[in-house]
């Protein structure tokens, strides 16, 4: 990269971009950033977002990856919102030398997901948009020629399947061989544009309003892995808040549902395939190099069991929320 963006320099940046004017702006530094540094620039009439990316992740474990996969996202970015613009940010500027991505801002109203969800709040309005929303994104995007060579599978790689199933399979060899066969299959199933990072903390939220954000792990694979993600996600919350757990379930069942109502037959996976690779993404955020922060030892004690289970056995995403919600 030619240099590092600062809260100090970003507004100097967008000005010799040609995105910004004269005026004065105020510029700060974002929380959350593990693979980019991320800024707010805000003054009259300016309210957008600087993302540069991080060749080395902000994690315990050694974790580097291709600070390419910025201009991915921005390019998944605009695809996604041909196709939904009411439910991700808009592209206003992409700048290969320096490997940023500037966007606009979401309505301060909107809420993070994560925030609420571990709070307690258990929307369902959110699901269902946010199903109608992936469901139409895998759905367009499905069976584009030449897209297997313009989203490529390196980014996914580097972010999830290395950290994730690759990580767990050397740390539990008694299952894996399930893990490398679940990894296996998807690299080789390149069905749809996937999100690759569809996750509560990347969806700002208020009620049936939804704004999707970081497509930096975007590829061209199988549609199974955001599905797989959100559930995931939704499990672990369960785990941590029992008192929470059966509205987390009706999220989950609700999302499922608009989700297969709104995909062809090609794009729906098998059950038993969909819960192996929640197994494994369980047990990733446990094992793997990025752990689920709010989990207590003794929460990720249970999710690991749980996890192990799934990936020894053949039953559905409904069994594993059997035992969570049981």
């Amino acid at each position: 990269m030619a240099f590092q963006l600062t809260a100090d320099s970003v507004a100097g940046y967008l000005r010799e971009r040609g995105v910004l004017g004269d005026g004065p702006v105020a510029a700060a530094v974002l929380p959350g950033g593990v693979s980019n540094d991320v800024f707010a620039v805000t003054g009259d009439g300016v309210d957008l977002v600087v993302k540069q990316a991080l060749p080395r992740l902000r994690v315990a474990a050694e974790w580097q990856a291709d600070v390419r996969r910025i201009l991915t996202e921005a390019e998944a970015l605009r695809i996604a919102s041909s196709i939904r613009p009411d439910d991700v940010p808009a592209v206003v500027d992409v700048d290969d030398a320096a490997m940023t991505l500037t966007i606009s801002r979401a309505d301060r109203k909107l809420r993070n997901w994560k925030s609420d969800l571990l709070a307690g709040s258990a929307d369902g309005h959110t699901a269902g948009r946010l199903a109608d929303a992936l469901a139409a994104w895998h759905t367009s995007t499905a069976g584009q020629p030449g897209w297997q060579e313009r989203f490529g599978t390196g980014a996914f790689v580097e972010l999830r399947i290395s950290p994730y199933h690759r990580w767990i399979s050397k740390r539990h060899p008694s299952v894996a061989a399930r893990i490398d066969d679940l990894a296996d299959g998807l690299l080789e199933h390149r069905l749809c544009l996937v999100h690759g990072d569809f996750s509560p903390k990347n969806v700002l939220a208020d009620g049936a309003r939804v704004s999707v954000l970081d497509w930096e792990v975007a590829h061209y694979g199988d549609p199974v892995f955001d599905v797989a993600f959100l559930q995931t996600h939704l499990l672990l919350k369960a785990v941590h808040r029992p008192e929470s757990s059966g509205a987390y379930r009706k999220l989950a069942d609700t999302f499922l549902r608009r989700y297969a109502a709104g995909v062809p037959d090609s794009l729906r996976r098998p059950d038993d395939y969909l819960a192996g690779q929640v197994g494994c993404l369980l047990l990733a955020r446990v094992d793997g190099k990025s752990p689920a922060e709010y989990l207590t030892d003794v929460e990720a004690l249970r999710v690991r069991g749980i996890a192990l289970d799934t990936l020894c056995g053949s039953g559905d995403v409904a069994a594993i929320w059997q035992v969570v919600d049981g």
